[in-house]
């Protein structure tokens, strides 16, 4: 634990795998095994190491079951919803972590601020920024009592307060994230992605604080032995500060979570579009719509598709997910835009708004989806479209 606050990323990794290894840890609260693959889990989450986050869940739940511990089911369900967000898998992690807030467990209480972080952030992929603010101002609350979780919760307000009021209104809440020392560190331990949000944050407002998280994002890099995440996450910060179009691209083609690669992508096309160069800047703005779709994050897809509207791109041509094993046979590129936006919730008008198509073209495409995938409800199409992406 030393190590991970003192900023080392790479000693902590090694020092848990340790301790799985030897089946020991600090303290004895818990079942000894079962503390040491869930602390090894929880980093290896963190850093996006997701096989070995694999690995660490089923052991910590092999161990409850062998040991007859049931007391930290929540936990456990909290650390699979925490993977299945860091992969993409964003209903599986929202319904996950809903089950851990509901969990009536004594155990869960410590853990319940980070599912409602979850909860906040998968509302604000949905444009759903009332849903966001309530659990904001929860989690306000969970960052001053400086609960365990404050980093994650410091940054959910963040966010949320800048998506509901406004950049102006964040500027507050980012000084003091971004203050020297080890709260910036954590932070961006935290989630590696919060390195390139704040530095595009500061781009416009303080070029010298933007330098700064960059460089705060190379030292835990190069203390990690470049790890992907914290390696891509460098790169992005410092794509966007040098605007380094050959940084930006590294990143969206290393960040391990799908949703970080589409942000280094989006910046990549919006410099491109900069520069005029208005053709490959289309390209690479669809291939991070793409991978917003895959993100499932509609409100990132929407501001996307307003931006390529901007720069001409024809509107009938449908963003889809390009990614292998995303999408399901047999349907045209519209079909497949309509059914990944209506299996994440939205409604036909909704969809029809992020497509630049109307209402009824968009019940059109959904009667054509349902035959050709022998369905006949939304409930359905969501499971089949969940179950393509997997």
């Amino acid at each position: 634990m030393e190590k991970w606050v003192n900023g080392q990323p790479k000693q902590a990794l090694n020092s848990a795998r340790e301790a799985a290894r030897r089946g020991i840890h600090c303290t004895s609260e818990w079942d000894v095994p079962l503390q040491a693959e869930i602390w090894l889990a929880t980093l290896a989450i963190t850093l996006r190491q997701d096989s070995e986050a694999e690995r660490s869940i089923a052991a910590a739940e092999r161990s409850a079951v062998v040991t007859g511990n049931h007391r930290h089911h929540a936990v456990l369900q909290l650390l699979r919803a925490a993977m299945n967000w860091n992969l993409g898998r964003v209903s599986t992690a929202l319904e996950q972590a809903q089950a851990v807030l509901e969990a009536p467990e004594e155990t869960a209480k410590s853990w319940k601020p980070y599912a409602r972080v979850l909860l906040a952030l998968g509302a604000l992929r949905r444009a759903d920024l009332r849903t966001a603010g309530a659990y904001a101002r929860q989690a306000a609350m969970d960052w001053a009592l400086g609960n365990t979780y404050g980093p994650a919760c410091a940054w959910m307000v963040v966010q949320t307060t800048e998506a509901e009021h406004g950049a102006e209104a964040a500027v507050p809440l980012v000084d003091q994230l971004i203050s020297p020392g080890q709260a910036r560190e954590r932070l961006l331990l935290t989630d590696p992605a919060a390195a390139a949000w704040l530095a595009r944050f500061m781009v416009l407002r303080d070029g010298r604080n933007a330098e700064a998280i960059a460089v705060t994002a190379r030292t835990l890099s190069t203390r990690s032995g470049g790890l992907p995440a914290l390696e891509a996450a460098a790169r992005h910060a410092e794509g966007l500060v040098h605007r380094s179009a050959a940084d930006l691209l590294f990143a969206a083609d290393h960040h391990p979570d799908p949703w970080a690669a589409a942000s280094a992508r989006e910046d990549l096309g919006v410099m491109l579009a900069a520069q005029g160069a208005s053709g490959r800047a289309i390209a690479v703005l669809e291939h991070a719509a793409s991978g917003y779709l895959t993100a499932q994050s509609p409100r990132d897809v929407a501001r996307l598709e307003r931006r390529l509207h901007r720069l001409g791109r024809s509107c009938d041509h449908a963003v889809r997910p390009e990614e292998p094993g995303t999408g399901i046979r047999g349907l045209t590129k519209t079909e497949t835009a309509v059914a990944e936006l209506v299996a994440l919730g939205l409604s036909n008008a909704q969809a029809a708004q992020k497509l630049f198509i109307s209402r009824h073209t968009v019940a059109h495409h959904l009667r054509s989806i349902f035959k050709k995938l022998h369905i006949s409800s939304r409930v359905e199409l969501a499971r089949t479209w969940m179950e393509s992406c997997r």
